[in-house]
């Protein structure tokens, strides 16, 4: 065959290689565009109730209407969150799944257990900071403590020794809890839970002595301080730990993530639905009853405040001497 001939035949064939190579990347960014097109499920990295329980179900009933598919809301409790968040850490970036989770999950468990290897910044994908609620103390319903001095005073009779509920290891509350009886010379048998309904239960019931999970539905009657540096909005009337001379201050965030490297075009459009709703009346009207003060922003907000948690706590749980892996 001559070279003529030759470049006859070649010349289509190295026009449809060229086509391919151009267009054979466009649906990646078609993709991003187009999504979502099928459901979404939102993995809660807690159980059902509480804080994290409202948000969930108020986010993905308004992301189900604004994306124009199902959000799925999927508990995964267990381990202290560790469980739903290693689950999302692992699966596809395609923005088909996402996490809700907070503080502790996301930056205590893995400074307070060394079994814990994902790391917040490499193993997930920031997408959004909802907003921040405080540690709550609540007390046993049968023995008639009304304040935190009551509370002191009934430490006393049972010499210094009181069982504490947390809504699991290496979340906020369990450490707030620590640092509260630390403070307080208290010596805590503290009792580990799936969720703060369950503490509120055996709270109601007289089975433990106090708790310290975040403020949520349903503890007014149990609460006898926050752990908040000025007292809520919601309740003016109750006073905080600072206020009874104990410089004790946590707060529990929650926020929204992804499995690491989602495409850049699927998370913008996540957190612009996020933040359209937390600017929405219905979105106060849901999380001022729960105490949840909203905050919002772009994803780097996310990161940033990862950044600051783990500067301020690394130091406090290496003085508390908590280690989650023994």
């Amino acid at each position: 065959m001559g070279k003529s001939l030759r470049r006859a035949f070649l010349s289509p064939a190295i026009g449809l290689l060229a086509a391919v190579a151009v267009f054979g990347g466009a649906p990646r960014p078609a993709a991003a565009e187009e999504w979502p097109t099928r459901p979404i499920t939102l993995v809660i990295a807690s159980t059902a109730g509480g804080m994290m329980d409202v948000i969930s179900r108020s986010l993905a009933q308004d992301l189900s209407v604004s994306l124009g598919q199902p959000v799925i809301v999927e508990f995964k409790p267990g381990g202290g969150g560790v469980i739903g968040q290693q689950s999302v850490s692992r699966a596809e970036p395609d923005g088909y799944t996402l996490l809700q989770t907070n503080t502790g999950p996301m930056v205590f468990r893995p400074l307070m257990d060394k079994t814990v290897t994902y790391d917040a910044d490499r193993d997930f994908t920031a997408i959004s900071l909802i907003g921040d609620t405080p540690n709550a103390v609540l007390v046993n319903a049968k023995v008639g403590i009304k304040s935190i001095k009551d509370l002191l005073a009934y430490a006393d009779t049972k010499g210094r020794k009181l069982n504490i509920g947390h809504p699991g290891p290496g979340t906020m509350g369990h450490l707030c809890g620590v640092l509260l009886a630390r403070q307080t010379k208290i010596e805590g048998n503290f009792v580990a839970y799936r969720g703060a309904q369950q503490i509120l239960l055996d709270l109601t019931g007289g089975q433990i002595d106090m708790g310290t999970p975040a403020y949520g539905p349903g503890m007014d009657a149990l609460i006898v301080a926050v752990a908040a540096d000025q007292r809520m909005a919601l309740q003016p009337n109750l006073p905080t730990l600072k206020e009874n001379g104990i410089d004790v201050v946590c707060s529990t965030w929650a926020g929204v993530f992804g499995p690491p490297n989602m495409p850049p075009a699927i998370v913008a459009k996540l957190n612009a639905a996020i933040d359209a709703y937390l600017r929405k009346p219905d979105a106060r009207a849901k999380f001022d009853p729960i105490g949840l003060r909203i905050i919002g922003g772009t994803p780097d907000k996310m990161s940033a405040r990862i950044a600051a948690d783990r500067a301020q706590w690394t130091d406090i749980i290496s003085s508390v001497n908590v280690d989650l892996s023994k």
